[in-house]
């Protein structure tokens, strides 16, 4: 690459580059491999001296490759790299100190990534990163279990290591409902002035939440599920200046929802777009809205989607022209109450013996519905979505089909981001064949089974193939997904292979004009979720 020596910038887009030779980017700032097929971190060291090939590198960007595992020695001879951009790569687990030697690194984006799962607490260990973007991971920030399912990791300890944080991006991850780890997991954050933690199921903000950010200039809680919060939560932010809770689901705002000093030094204010209440409990807050200067911060979208979701006869009103008078909010006869409890009282007995007397069927399986859904939460069922599996699928296949097993179905597979775990690629080196069979297998969310004359004559497929059918009974048909590559002979006909044909739903491969339509069901097949347990299982 001698020719790229006086480059500064080196874009390389939505190419098939496996290997990078950074021989003769030395002068290099920027260097973009966007949409490429690398499979791991480039190697910018000389092998003769040691030394950067890159010494200027400024910015590298990694976006949509196949880059799987990162170590600490993935990003040797990066010592003046500032930003890392590692989005839509296919990284299930993040190792302690992968960024150990990147000692000026400032701003790091690790985005689009779903199948991560796991994050060591000292992954993100950095004195230098000042901006973290983890955007749209569907990452939980409860606990995790490493690859082998051995180990549980705290969440709670991931930012204790990056102390020089100041923006901090979690947009669509899920963080967790016990307040206490919620707490923890932004304490060591003191330096933060911009703080995004939109649609990330919020329900509870946790009291004092804030209070240990006193740089805290930018804060989004845009598109979670709050509808209400402790006072304590808004005090004493005193470098607050941007304030984003559009898209929320907040009812009723008082005096004592946000601190009044508070309310005086915001620039910008958005609580657009909740399912606001116009009752009585709201009469402080339009009366504020109307009396001070707060309609000047609020959004552009005022007063369009600020509107009344309760009661029926007030909905669609805009908030701004609800005006309850003191007269209207009258205190409410506790006579009046009580005939009312009464009333009601009365209806909902009613309504529950009928329902018991003419829905018995029901109910049973209401029951049965519970019953399921707790021993999800127990663990002793798996949730249906292939997130809590690293494989999407696994492909048993006979070695004689293996052209078209490569070529076709798993080129095919990998288009669409499925993750596919074949044994040339992925089984572990040293362990026995039977072993890798078995931990793979117990791995991947779908089991794709390639038969054909090859197949039924091959006793370690018919081994494998047994070993899967304890998935189809506890998950149903809907756990294997069969291809008939090529027709079977009668006389190559097994009865277990019949039986299984007999019971499952399989797929005829067949080349030209059904070809496209064999290919969208197998697709819908792998992507196809489990239905619940039957009972026998539980």
């Amino acid at each position: 690459m001698s020719q790229f020596s006086e480059i500064d910038t080196l874009i390389v887009e939505r190419n098939e580059i496996v290997f990078l030779n950074a021989s003769g980017l030395h002068s290099v700032i920027k260097l973009i491999l966007t949409a490429n097929n690398l499979f791991e971190i480039p190697n910018f060291c000389s092998d003769t001296t040691g030394q950067s090939l890159v010494p200027r590198l400024f910015l590298l960007d990694l976006t949509e490759n196949a880059i799987r595992k990162l170590h600490p020695t993935s990003f040797r001879c990066l010592e003046n790299l500032r930003q890392l951009i590692l989005d839509k790569n296919r990284l299930a687990v993040l190792e302690n100190d992968i960024l150990s030697r990147l000692t000026s690194l400032t701003m790091l984006s690790i985005s689009w990534t779903p199948h991560l799962s796991i994050i060591k607490k000292r992954a993100l260990r950095s004195h230098s990163l000042k901006e973290l973007r983890f955007v749209n991971n569907r990452f939980h920030f409860d606990k995790e279990r490493d690859k082998k399912n051995r180990y549980l990791y705290n969440s709670s300890e991931l930012f204790n290591y990056t102390l020089s944080l100041t923006t901090l991006d979690l947009t669509k991850n899920r963080l967790p409902k016990d307040p206490v780890i919620f707490r923890k997991i932004f304490h060591p954050l003191m330096n933060l002035t911009k703080l995004i933690l939109q649609a990330t199921h919020i329900a509870i903000l946790p009291e004092r939440l804030f209070q240990q950010m006193p740089l805290l200039h930018y804060l989004n809680l845009k598109g979670n599920r709050i509808t209400t919060w402790n006072r304590s939560v808004f005090e004493n932010l005193t470098s607050l200046r941007l304030l984003y809770l559009d898209g929320n689901y907040i009812r009723v705002i008082n005096e004592s929802s946000f601190p009044i000093q508070l309310l005086h030094s915001l620039t910008k204010f958005d609580i657009s777009h909740n399912d606001f209440w116009c009752t009585c409990a709201q009469k402080w807050f339009v009366d504020y809205c109307r009396s001070s200067n707060i309609s000047k911060i609020l959004t552009n979208n005022w007063p369009e989607f600020y509107t009344c979701g309760y009661p029926e006869d007030k909905k669609y009103l805009f908030l701004v022209d609800y005006k309850p008078t003191d007269a209207d909010c009258s205190t409410w006869s506790p006579i009046l109450t009580i005939i009312v409890v009464i009333v009601v009282s009365l209806f909902v007995v009613t309504v529950v013996l009928i329902l018991v007397l003419n829905c018995q069927v029901n109910i049973r399986n209401l029951i049965y519905l519970l019953r399921v859904s707790r021993w999800k939460r127990k663990g002793y069922i798996r949730l249906n979505s292939s997130e809590n599996f690293e494989y999407d699928a696994f492909i048993i296949y006979c070695d004689s089909d293996r052209k078209w097993v490569h070529s076709e179905l798993l080129k095919r597979l990998e288009e669409i981001n499925i993750k596919v775990c074949v044994h040339y690629r992925d089984f572990d080196v040293g362990e026995s064949i039977t072993d890798n069979i078995t931990n793979y297998v117990g791995k991947s969310w779908k089991v794709i089974v390639v038969m054909s004359n090859n197949f039924t004559k091959s006793e370690w497929c018919q081994w494998e193939l047994d070993l899967v059918q304890e998935r189809r009974r506890r998950h149903g048909k809907d756990a294997l997904v069969l291809i008939m590559q090529s027709e079977i002979d009668s006389s190559h006909m097994t009865n277990s292979i019949r039986s299984l044909l007999d019971t499952t739903p399989h797929v005829q491969y067949q080349q030209g004009l059904g070809e496209d339509l064999f290919w969208s069901v197998i697709t819908k097949a792998v992507m196809k979720p489990f239905k619940d347990s039957p009972t026998a299982i539980l």
